[in-house]
């Protein structure tokens, strides 16, 4: 009968020591493949790990090795299914590389006022991709390699950029739109860089097309609360429009709950279009037309990136890639009503 108050540890590198006759440091050296070890003290070391049935734990290896086979990766929120592509992307290169992927929320980590650029150097990591804004961490003091994706705004000293061109994602928005007999579009934007980029784009491809520029939605967060709060502004507003772009997709998802509770329907009433073709934009009630942003060929890019990067030993000069979007019709689109 196995006694429940004394359950058996499990071995330590210390019982390793003692069994060998050797000292811990000794052992670590076998542990890490160390050549200037003697042929005798390295069997006495590997026959004391059999015997004991000792597993090194994979964190105390990466402490004592310069490097971890580990890569870091910190994204807004694990609820954001945007990422879904692009984590998916990454992981097949990083998982042929041989490279254990360690992902942070960011959203948790404010809320736990930990800063997980902290939490990365001390593991070690080999690279480190951050797929979020970077306002308020400490990445002054980064010197590990580094793939920025997404934004444009905030580039870190020596880091490689990978992202979406929004101007020309926001260009297949607003040539569809006025394809269908669109003039009066309205934009739903947030907070943070991705929104800023495409409400620019949106206010200069308008302004080109002598289009009136309505933009609504500012200082709101760029999710489906955001989304209803920026088109309740826009009904209240007063302002006559006839289709709605939105700086993403649940945003898009938003807009549509705020839309049905004042009585307007998709596409009936407006036309609706959102941004990264997130899981939520192919809802079989929603059916939104959206622009892909390549997520999982961005997320292989990102990781090819970053090994080459691994691989360069400091002789490297910092690279920016753009990943070209492609428009996804689907049915949340029509003609404006006769007289709107």
């Amino acid at each position: 009968m196995t006694d429940t108050n004394n359950p058996i540890k499990p071995p330590t590198i210390y019982d390793v020591a003692k069994a060998a006759g050797v000292s811990k440091s000794l052992v670590s050296l076998v542990l890490r493949g160390e050549a200037h070890v003697s042929e005798a003290r390295r069997e006495a070391v590997q026959k004391a790990i059999d015997e004991l049935g000792y597993r090194p734990s994979r964190f105390a290896q990466q402490l004592a090795s310069s490097a971890s086979r580990s890569i870091g990766v910190l994204i807004t929120d694990y609820k954001n299914l945007s990422y879904i592509g692009f984590l998916k992307g990454l992981r097949e290169i990083f998982d042929d590389a041989g490279y254990q992927v360690i992902i942070s929320d960011m959203h948790r980590s404010q809320n736990f006022e930990d800063d997980p650029i902290d939490a990365f150097a001390s593991m070690k990591v080999d690279g480190l991709v951050i797929a979020t804004e970077v306002g308020g961490l400490r990445t002054h003091k980064l010197d590990i390699p580094t793939v920025m994706i997404g934004q444009r705004e905030t580039i870190l000293p020596n880091s490689d950029m990978v992202f979406n061109d929004d101007y020309e994602g926001t260009r297949l928005v607003i040539e569809h739109l006025i394809g269908f007999g669109h003039k009066k579009i309205a934009h739903l934007t947030g907070v943070g860089g991705i929104a800023t980029n495409r409400r620019k784009a949106f206010s200069k491809i308008m302004k080109d097309a002598i289009l009136d520029d309505m933009v609504f939605g500012n200082g709101q967060p760029t999710t489906e609360i955001g989304g209803y709060m920026g088109t309740m502004e826009l009904l209240k507003s007063g302002k006559k429009f006839t289709a709605i772009y939105a700086a993403n997709d649940y945003m898009a998802a938003g807009a549509w709950s705020a839309l049905r509770e004042n009585g307007l329907s998709v596409p009936e009433d407006v036309s609706l279009v959102g941004y990264d073709n997130a899981p939520v934009a192919s809802d079989f009630l929603l059916k939104l037309t959206t622009v892909d942003e390549q997520g999982i060929p961005v997320g292989r890019q990102t990781a090819s990136l970053l090994l080459e990067r691994i691989g360069s030993k400091g002789s490297y000069k910092p690279k920016s890639i753009l990943i070209k979007p492609t428009l996804v019709p689907r049915t949340s689109v029509a003609k404006p009503k006769s007289g709107k």
